[in-house]
């Protein structure tokens, strides 16, 4: 496992808020020159630290304004076909395979209720029990988690 430290946290911290910064401007913010933190980029690239550099994609755009997260009680025997339908749904934006009494939950967008219930409805139907619990407000999102500590910067 690499060491990290606070300087490579700053780095993980700027670029999860935004992955588009340059160099300079990442540099500027742990300060150090771009050459330096091109290097430490590149190491945690290579040590799988940075998986990706990715884009966050506004729902509104598509007018997807009702986010749910949905829970379902799928049986062992339909598991696979369920996965295999969620990946194919692009209105699922994330999928988990969970504990306690669902088995898996799904966070969804719609343009209205109306597809909400719909498409809980054949959920229900297909797969088992579900129960829907609408999201009123992010607070925040798409965040990798980091350890436990506080960096002051």
């Amino acid at each position: 496992m690499i060491s990290l430290d606070t300087a490579d946290l700053l780095l993980l911290c700027a670029l999860r808020d935004d992955s588009r910064l340059s160099l300079r401007d990442l540099g500027a913010k742990v300060s150090m020159s771009a050459p330096a933190v091109a290097a430490r980029l590149r190491r945690l690239e290579e040590n799988h630290v940075i998986e990706a550099y990715t884009v966050s994609v506004n729902p509104g755009t598509f007018a997807l304004t009702v986010e749910a997260l949905l829970y379902v009680c799928v049986s062992i025997h339909k598991e696979a076909d369920f996965v295999f339908e969620m990946r194919k749904t692009l209105c699922v934006s994330s999928l988990y395979r969970i504990g306690a009494d669902y088995t898996y939950m799904a966070v969804a967008s719609f343009d209205s209720i109306e597809k909400l219930n719909s498409f809980a409805l054949n959920m229900e139907q297909n797969y088992g029990r579900t129960k829907v619990q609408l999201i009123l407000k992010k607070e925040f999102s798409a965040r990798a988690p980091m350890e436990l500590l506080h960096v002051d910067k």
